[in-house]
């Protein structure tokens, strides 16, 4: 996983629960002295033991803490990245264009970034079908981000995550439901 996504928790951390907390989780579940470099790669591990970790200190199921963390990440993204964003001037654009736009735009920004695979298909005005695959199965930070994206579109959504790698099936599929 990239460093960028490590920063990217590091800020959520520390804007909610503080900088100790963040120290806290770093010293209960990363190497000695790490710190995380936005370009460079670690261990898939540690980011979902930092996130175990936040789950247990704040009490919520891992699922919801990830939801959160991918909400948060594409506004931290997006910020950092205003130029991948600059043609994709609607919610609907954005979504259709994951995989062919911003998955290419990130691999030629990061070395070997490991995405996941992302189909999308708009089924009418008001709805769009997003089907996720990676062996991280991430999915729920993976819908996080889907709602991210409606907030920067000022865009009111409502996602059923109707098929799940972690119910066994072989993708997750979101069906995105566009209300405003």
């Amino acid at each position: 996983m990239k460093g960028i996504i490590f920063r990217s928790l590091e800020e959520l951390v520390v804007e909610n629960l503080g900088m100790s907390a963040w120290n806290a989780l770093l010293d209960e579940h990363c190497p000695a002295h790490r710190s995380y470099v936005s370009a460079v790669s670690y261990p898939d591990e540690e980011l979902f033991a930092l996130a175990n970790g936040v789950a247990k200190h704040m009490a919520l199921p891992l699922p919801d803490v990830l939801g959160v963390f991918g909400r948060y990440l594409f506004g931290s993204l997006a910020a950092k990245h205003p130029t991948v964003l600059a043609e994709l001037d609607t919610f609907e654009k954005l979504i259709v264009a994951i995989d062919s736009v911003i998955h290419v735009e990130v691999a030629k920004l990061y070395d070997e970034p490991n995405l996941p695979k992302i189909d999308t298909e708009i089924i009418n005005d008001s709805e769009i079908v997003v089907d996720y695959c990676s062996p991280r199965k991430l999915c729920f930070c993976a819908e996080g981000l889907i709602y991210g994206a409606a907030d920067h579109y000022n865009r009111q959504i409502e996602i059923s995550h109707t098929s799940c790698m972690h119910n066994n099936d072989d993708h997750c599929r979101f069906v995105v439901k566009i209300l405003v």
